[in-house]
C-alpha cells in the first residue's frame, strides 16, 4: 500500500491479525504506534503507567478485532488512537481524584468514624473552631466544601444544585480547603 508521499503504509488490520497469531514483530509495531500517540499527548508524567496503558490498548484492540467490532481495515489506526486516548484520560482522572482525595482539616479533629455521623449533621456536628472557619469561607467556597465533603455529594450534583460551573466549583473547593488548612493549622497542632 502506498501513501501520497511514496512510503508504504502499514496494514494495521493485518498487524492485529498477526498479533493474534502470536507474532512478536506485530506486538512491537503496535507498541511503537501506541507509544507515538502517548508521546504526542505529552503523557510523560505517566511513565509509571505507560506499560500498563500500552497493554490495555493493545489487548482491547485485539479483543475488538476478534469479536468483530473492527470491520473496516482502515479503521484500525483510529480505533487504536481512540482507545489509547480513552485509557489515557481514565488514568488522568484517577490521578486527579488521588490528588483531591487528601486528608481534610476536620478529619484530623473529628476523625473519619465521627465524620460519617457529622455528614448528616452538617457543620453542627463539628467543633466550634471548625464551624467558625467554615463560616469565614466565602459563600462559593463554603457551598463547595459543605456540599462535597460534609454532605458527601458528587461534584456534578453540587454544581447542578448551585448553578456553579464544575470547573469553578473545583477551584472553590481547592481554595476553601487551603483556607481551612491555614486557619485551622494552630488548632490542629494543639490537638
Amino acid at each position: 500500500m502506498q501513501t501520497g508521499s511514496g512510503r508504504s503504509a502499514e496494514d494495521w488490520y493485518a498487524v492485529l491479525e498477526a498479533l493474534q497469531e502470536g507474532d512478536s514483530l506485530a506486538l512491537a509495531k503496535l507498541t511503537r504506534l501506541v507509544n507515538s500517540f502517548l508521546a504526542r499527548w505529552n503523557a510523560y508524567d505517566f511513565r509509571s503507567d505507560w506499560d500498563d496503558l500500552l497493554q490495555e490498548v493493545i489487548i482491547a484492540s485485539a479483543v475488538a478485532l476478534r469479536e468483530g467490532r473492527i470491520r473496516d481495515r482502515r479503521a484500525v489506526v483510529g480505533y487504536l488512537r481512540s482507545t489509547a486516548r480513552f485509557k489515557f484520560v481514565d488514568r488522568l482522572r484517577v490521578h486527579m481524584r488521588a490528588k483531591e482525595d487528601q486528608t481534610l482539616p476536620w478529619e484530623d479533629v473529628v476523625g473519619r468514624d465521627e465524620l460519617s455521623t457529622a455528614n448528616t449533621m452538617a457543620p453542627e456536628g463539628l467543633s466550634q473552631d471548625v464551624r467558625g472557619a467554615l463560616e469565614r469561607l466565602s459563600e462559593n467556597r463554603r457551598v463547595a466544601v459543605l456540599g462535597v465533603y460534609l454532605e458527601g455529594k458528587t461534584y456534578n450534583a453540587v454544581a447542578e444544585e448551585t448553578g456553579i460551573p464544575l470547573g469553578s466549583l473545583k477551584r472553590y473547593l481547592r481554595e476553601g480547603i487551603a483556607q481551612l488548612r491555614e486557619e485551622l493549622g494552630d488548632f490542629l497542632d494543639s490537638g
